[in-house]
């Protein structure tokens, strides 16, 4: 599909906000939730809890399944019908009557949401002409960025004095506008043949990639322990009202923006690996100050939340980092390379959180010492081990602005919603026209 082909890209670009704000907004306003959802389930937190680790699992193969379907039958048709599926699924989760029909309807909320994340960029590099990329991607990171930390606060005050159901249907309607804008805006489009690049073997076959995947995801394991088990932990165990619950959590939030922003502002004198070793530190040295706290004051959430926050500084420029290292390190056409670096971050924290909570780790000791697990592993990993590609040095490799060339729709894409704070979840960021840059992701 060629750029002017679309009529009217200010309207497009606004459906890829959408598209990138409905799988964010479904996990957001589930967390402050968690207790009032598992008292009129007549349920445990923890029961409800697993399915915010299933919701991820579905968010990853959403993603992976996402860019291979849309090379099939153009990423037009995937993305309506995962709407569709997201419409469905959030009426179950408003209906559900026990656990586990909540538990798979948010399976199937996950897989129709997820979709959005990876085909919004794809849209941004086949529909918008060069000069306009950026001001698009820059759109989806704020997105990504923002509704995290501004949906809590809200569904926190309306929980407390609704019921949950209305506020989980409020999501089937989201999706559902979303999905009239998208009929009339998104245009048809079919799948570019890929040009020359290096194949899925050859990229798999360098320990760059893997050394950028495994941080990312001991870094995602971070993030993703504390979201899940926090709500719990905070409410729950501390005594925390959904309002001051939410505040928390966007503080926590406003570290990986804060820390995703730093990446961007470091990347023009620094190398990547420079960057993730201070990332690293930085998450480890929180955590374990995190740990300490819980210790000594079990009972004051501050000190579960204010060092999780400056952890996520650390952990919110790790994200672009790794994201802008693997896109140099599978060059062109490797979309299936890419597809698996996001699929296996978003599954290592759900597998991690997975395990964890057969053992409740909800008493503020324990969930510091899950969060701390994983940062250690990462400060290990960044301080030990240096990437190599074609027998050079990790340093010569990982220079920040050396040339290299763009990667494919979905590569550039997942890594481009987070240069500029987002990710997350999960999602990336970056310049689109110099990809070696770090871009905040999630996604």
């Amino acid at each position: 599909m060629k750029p002017d082909a679309v009529p009217d890209r200010s309207a497009l670009r606004t459906c890829l906000i959408l598209l990138v704000v409905v799988p964010q907004a479904t996990l957001a306003a589930f967390v402050p939730a968690v207790p009032h959802i598992a008292g009129d389930l007549a349920t445990s937190p923890a029961a409800v809890d697993r399915s915010l680790v299933l919701y991820m699992a579905g968010y990853a193969v959403a993603m992976a399944a996402a860019g291979m379907l849309a090379a099939r039958t153009g990423p037009r048709k995937v993305q309506l019908a995962a709407l569709a599926l997201h419409v469905v699924a959030s009426v179950a989760v408003a209906a559900a009557p026990d656990v586990l029909t909540l538990t798979a309807a948010r399976v199937l909320q996950a897989l129709g949401g997820g979709a959005g994340t990876v085909l919004a960029r794809v849209y941004v590099q086949e529909a918008l002409p060069e000069r306009q990329r950026l001001a698009a991607l820059t759109g989806l990171s704020t997105a990504i960025a923002l509704t995290p930390a501004l949906t809590p606060p809200v569904v926190g005050l309306l929980v407390d004095h609704l019921s949950w159901r209305p506020i989980m249907l409020a999501l089937g309607l989201l999706s559902a506008g979303t999905l009239l804008v998208a009929r009339r805006t998104l245009p048809h489009s079919k799948a570019q043949a890929a040009g020359n690049g290096p194949g899925l073997r050859q990229v798999l076959a360098r320990p760059q990639y893997w050394w950028f995947t495994a941080a990312i995801c001991l870094a995602w394991c971070v993030y993703f322990t504390f979201t899940t088990f926090s709500s719990h932990t905070l409410q729950v165990r501390l005594g925390t009202t959904s309002t001051v619950f939410s505040l928390l959590y966007a503080l926590v939030v406003a570290g990986y923006i804060v820390g995703s922003r730093t990446a961007r502002r470091m990347h023009q004198r620094h190398r990547l690996e420079q960057i993730l070793l201070v990332s690293g530190l930085v998450s480890l040295a929180a955590t374990a100050a995190m740990a300490l706290g819980a210790y000594l004051l079990p009972q004051e959430p501050l000190v579960l939340v204010v060092p999780m926050a400056v952890a996520m500084t650390g952990i919110g420029a790790a994200f672009p980092v790794c994201q802008a290292g693997m896109l140099r390190s599978v060059g062109a056409n490797a979309g299936s390379a890419s597809g698996l670096f996001f699929f296996l971050q978003m599954t290592s924290g759900a597998a991690y959180t997975g395990v964890l909570s057969w053992t409740d780790p909800t008493e503020p000791a324990a969930l510091s010492l899950a969060v701390l697990a994983p940062a250690v592993a990462l400060a290990v990993l960044v301080t030990v081990v240096r990437p190599t590609r074609d027998g050079r040095s990790g340093r010569e490799e990982c220079a920040v602005g050396s040339p290299v060339r763009p990667g494919p729709p979905q590569a550039r894409s997942s890594g481009d919603a987070g240069g500029s704070g987002g990710s997350g979840g999960p999602g990336g960021p970056g310049d689109p026209g110099r990809t070696a840059a770090p871009q905040a992701a999630e996604r």
